[in-house]
């Protein structure tokens, strides 16, 4: 069992699968007017999980800018030791290109650009979620006037 998806608070581990396991970004920020009350039951539902999501997309990047860094200065150390032991002059611009053009560089430069592609998609879905949330709110509210207004006219009619 992989411990990617638990957290521990005080202790207590606590599964967080299925918070995300069958979540659909662009069907998930939409509001099915059929059933208002079952999108508003399952909203902080889907903000938890995609709270989660971003808080994982962030930990990944920082924890690729890390690795980036280090690949940095060891990539740095190796050129300037090659370029010494080659007796060749090592300027600043090639020991930068000899690093910016290694695999490894190239291969964790990527990562991180997907990393911070998947931070935005998740930072993104939790601002939908905020206008969906004041949708649905005002959705509610209009239906409670209309409801009301309705009753009252009945009543006066009645009355």
């Amino acid at each position: 069992m992989s411990d990617d998806h638990f957290i521990s608070i005080d202790g207590t581990s606590f599964d967080l699968t299925p918070l995300y396991k069958e979540l659909d970004p662009l069907r998930d920020v939409k509001v099915d007017q059929s059933d208002l009350h079952g999108e508003f039951m399952r909203q902080s539902e889907l903000s938890a999980a995609y709270g989660y999501l971003m808080a994982e997309a962030e930990k990944q990047e920082k924890l690729l800018e890390y690795h980036l860094e280090r690949l940095q200065a060891v990539l740095d150390k190796q050129a300037r030791d090659e370029f010494a032991m080659a007796g060749e002059k090592a300027t600043e611009t090639k020991i930068r290109n000899t690093v910016l053009t290694h695999k490894d560089y190239q291969e964790v430069r990527l990562e991180l650009i997907e990393a911070r592609k998947n931070k935005q998609l998740f930072k993104a879905t939790c601002g939908a979620l905020s206008h969906k949330l004041q949708a649905l709110i005002n959705v509610g509210a209009d239906h409670r006037k209309t409801f009301n207004d309705a009753t009252i006219l009945r009543e006066n009619r009645n009355g």
